[in-house]
């Protein structure tokens, strides 16, 4: 058996952690880049007295605040021109996914010449081949995992790409998860982000390329989704399924960094990149039809997952399998997630170039291999008449 691992070299975990942030970014020095996106993250209160009290400890913090929105490869690429310049002795990268990979790419980049395209998968042949400036990656959703994971996903705005920037350089220093960060998220974001590190930690234990280590944490942090993901979408403010879901999500990270992925996510960055849907929410809806197209390749995994979940007994493997995939359809009614996309969002025209546009890194950990045809035929399922 040969297998490797990779994660953050720290994780500090907990309610109120964030208020350990000036003192944690003081041990690599008084020069921070704060990397941010939109307005949800600048709005809120802790952000500003967290800016104080950096300030407090004499850090010398420089904030880029950026739209909200996935990151770039003109967004990286000022922004890493922006650290090259300045130099800081650590970048925090502060909010939901693409707040913290786009501080991971800047991070990555500033000590690499050229633009991130050139690093990019399919895209440029270029690597990162050495550590960049010391990066804390700092969550505000429950869902990406991104914390943890050693790449970043960075758009082609004028191309219509999404690819990753991937290395294990680009592990984050250290991660800080404060539950309480994630109270404000709105039931819709909580619900879309939730099934995001669901189909993570499902896939990375189906993938082809499933590790033990990885398949260990994903089977824990799968029971926590189906436990707590429904009581954080209707009682926000509920501390214990806060923190639930996100250690569920930083599960799903630590899972995928190590197994990869699958068709769903797969099919989801083509919709993100050709027709701007919330990655969520696209994975949100595929996964249930992903599951249903792996089904006579899983049934064994499938069943085992069965088993982590209910109490009920069924007649065989095969009842299992299915069972797990009705009980991850009612999931996803229960949390209010459409049964598809609209004919506005998906035009039906475009389901070939969809498809064709499917076939990134995480399409390759799918356990069953899928063609052009197979993936439309999902997103016909998907699309509104």
């Amino acid at each position: 058996m040969d297998f490797s691992f990779y994660t953050s070299h720290e994780i500090i975990f907990g309610r109120g952690k964030i208020a350990e942030l000036p003192e944690i970014a003081g041990r690599f020095g008084r020069r921070v880049l704060l990397i941010s996106r939109g307005r949800f993250v600048q709005e809120s209160e802790w952000m500003e007295r967290l800016k104080q009290a950096m300030k407090s400890r004499q850090l010398e913090v420089v904030d880029h605040t950026l739209p909200a929105g996935e990151p770039t490869v003109t967004e990286v690429d000022e922004a890493a021109s922006l650290a090259r310049d300045l130099m800081p002795d650590v970048i925090v990268g502060l909010g939901g996914g693409s707040s913290i990979d786009t501080a991971k790419a800047v991070a990555g980049m500033a000590v690499q010449s050229g633009s991130v395209a050139d690093y990019l998968e399919g895209v440029g042949s270029l690597c990162i081949d050495r550590p960049g400036i010391p990066f804390i990656a700092v969550p505000t959703t429950a869902g990406t995992g991104a914390e943890v994971t050693k790449n970043a996903v960075i758009s082609g705005v004028a191309e219509k790409y999404k690819k990753s920037l991937r290395s294990s350089h680009l592990v984050s220093r250290l991660a800080l998860l404060d539950p309480e960060l994630t109270y404000t998220m709105p039931a819709s974001l909580t619900a879309e982000t939730g099934m995001d590190a669901f189909t993570q930690l499902v896939e990375s234990f189906i993938s082809n390329k499933a590790q033990p280590i990885p398949q260990a944490l994903a089977l824990y942090g799968i029971k926590l989704v189906d436990k707590y993901l429904a009581v954080a979408v209707r009682h926000p403010d509920d501390p214990e399924a806060r923190e639930a879901m996100q250690l569920a999500a930083l599960l799903s990270g630590m899972a995928l960094a190590n197994s990869g992925l699958g068709a769903a996510h797969g099919i989801a960055a083509a919709l993100g990149a050709l027709c701007n849907i919330p990655h969520g929410r696209a994975c949100a809806v595929l996964l249930p039809h992903v599951l249903e197209f792996n089904l006579p390749s899983c049934i064994t995994a499938y069943s085992r997952l069965y088993s982590q979940l209910s109490d009920f007994t069924v007649d065989s493997e095969l009842a299992a399998a299915e069972a797990f995939v009705t009980r991850v359809e009612r999931l996803t009614r229960e949390i209010n997630i459409p049964k598809s996309f609209s004919a506005e969002e998906v035009p039906g025209d475009r389901l070939a170039e969809l498809a064709k546009a499917s076939f990134g890194s995480s399409m390759s950990g799918n356990p069953v291999a899928m063609n052009d045809y197979e993936v439309e035929k999902i997103l016909r399922k998907v699309t509104a008449k």
